[in-house]
């Protein structure tokens, strides 16, 4: 029973937690307010309970139909508004009242203290004139005899500080004047070289922002200057493919079909990237022709609507197979691109056989490793393309040419990454991993 009572203990402390939080809370009320005529059908309604429930959920359910929130105001959008009045407006415009009344307010206590010390020193007074007129009282004369010396005290008191003062103004005056004019002399040469340093600085600071705004516009130019030949080659090239057979696609379309071929957005972010240079096209070895790429043709041709005719995004992807037929790179699917890569992988078998990575391995079973043989186990295409291979190396006993030496296990995973865009990639690097085969 205690388990049960901590755990209902711990839920209402967190719905208490949540209603009393300022952003829920107003929220919560705003919304209530806001609908109230269902929640009034919803527990005083004449249909059956589920019935109820049902239609208020079903005018409720935003996210089966986000257009409810734009049909009915009531549900969110409107306690939102309220909810926010509530958080930030009325306290604006309740502290904007309280410094208006802030000044009436001081004003009347100062008001109803000046009225209470006035009554007291004229209930003094009166007590103090009762006490005098009382003829039975024989300290009245000497009553009188200390009021008049007392206040012939303060009388001298007030001239001999009022005489001291005057003085001591009078100096201080003297000694401020002269030091004002030096002071104020000093100032005004502060001022004129405070203002001559600001000018200064603003006109250095104007005259950098220029440079270096004019530095990078002429760098952007500079760089896009120079990837535009490489786009206008694909623009050239598929643009013939498609005129040979008497298809005619805007400007647009052709550059936005060259942008999706290695995997940008669009045209303009191919032309800003900064990958997309000659250099990486030096180096790359395969272009991916994925679904994505069919997608992207089947957009474009929809958008075409100028044309005479309605474009195939088939025909398009094949004329865009023929413009890589006689260029260094290879456009692949993603099964021709684990062929490509398993038939460069068993053309360079001696070279991994001679990798450090299996010199250990090697070491250990006393044989001459001649043969490597490799089977495609699985690929990913996760911004990276990766081939996993395992298999077996074999070879005669090092000793004992006539005897076959012991087999070495060997997993190989061969990776190319994206040079340009998300389609293009580049050479081949290699993971090895190998160990002496348990026959067991």
């Amino acid at each position: 029973m205690k388990v049960l009572s901590d755990v209902w203990t711990s839920i209402t402390g967190n719905a208490n937690a949540r209603v009393k939080d300022p952003v829920i809370g107003s929220f919560v009320v705003a919304w209530i307010l806001c609908n109230w005529d269902k929640l009034a059908i919803l527990f005083f309604g004449d249909n059956k309970v589920e019935e109820r429930i049902g239609n208020l959920v079903e005018k409720m359910a935003i996210i089966q139909s986000p257009e409810l929130i734009y049909q009915d105001l009531d549900l969110l959008i409107l306690p939102s508004l309220i909810a926010l009045v509530y958080l930030f407006i009325l306290p604006t415009v309740s502290l904007w009242v309280n410094q208006k009344q802030k000044k009436p307010i001081i004003a009347q206590h100062s008001h109803a203290v000046d009225v209470e010390i006035a009554q007291a020193k004229k209930q003094w007074e009166l007590n103090k004139e009762k006490l005098r007129s009382n003829p039975n009282k024989g300290f009245l004369e000497k009553d009188v005899e200390l009021d008049i010396q007392r206040q012939k005290a303060r009388d001298e008191l007030r001239n001999k500080i009022r005489n001291e003062y005057l003085d001591k103004r009078i100096k201080t005056s003297t000694a401020l004047a002269t030091k004002s004019t030096e002071e104020a002399a000093i100032l005004e040469l502060q001022r004129r070289k405070l203002e001559q340093e600001v000018e200064e600085k603003e006109r250095k600071s104007t005259s950098e922002k220029l440079r270096f705004e004019r530095q990078a516009t002429l760098l952007k130019a500079t760089i896009a200057s120079h990837r535009f030949p490489a786009a206008y080659f694909f623009l050239q090239r598929l643009s013939g493919a498609l005129r040979e057979d008497n298809i005619v696609m805007s400007l647009e379309g052709l550059s936005e079909t060259v942008a999706a071929i290695f995997g940008y957005d669009n045209f303009e972010q191919m032309i800003n990237d900064e990958d997309f240079t000659n250099e990486n096209l030096e180096k790359l070895k395969y272009i991916l022709a994925s679904n994505e790429l069919v997608n992207r043709l089947a957009e474009i041709c929809n958008a075409e609507i100028d044309a005479e005719e309605k474009l195939d995004p088939e025909v398009i992807f094949q004329h865009i197979q023929t413009i890589f037929e006689d260029l260094p790179y290879k456009f692949l699917s993603e099964d021709g691109l684990v062929e490509a890569i398993s038939e460069y992988v068993h053309e360079v078998t001696h070279e991994i056989l001679n990798s450090e990575e299996l010199s250990g391995p090697m070491a250990e079973t006393d044989t001459i490793f001649e043969e490597l043989w490799l089977e495609v186990q699985d690929y990913h295409n996760d911004v990276s393309f990766s081939v996993k291979f395992h298999g077996y190396a074999s070879g005669p006993h090092r000793k004992e040419s006539d005897v076959q030496g012991r087999e070495l296990e060997v997993n190989l995973t061969a990776t190319t990454k994206p040079i340009i865009g998300s389609f293009g990639f580049g050479e081949l690097t290699y993971k090895i991993k190998g160990a002496p085969r348990d026959y067991d």
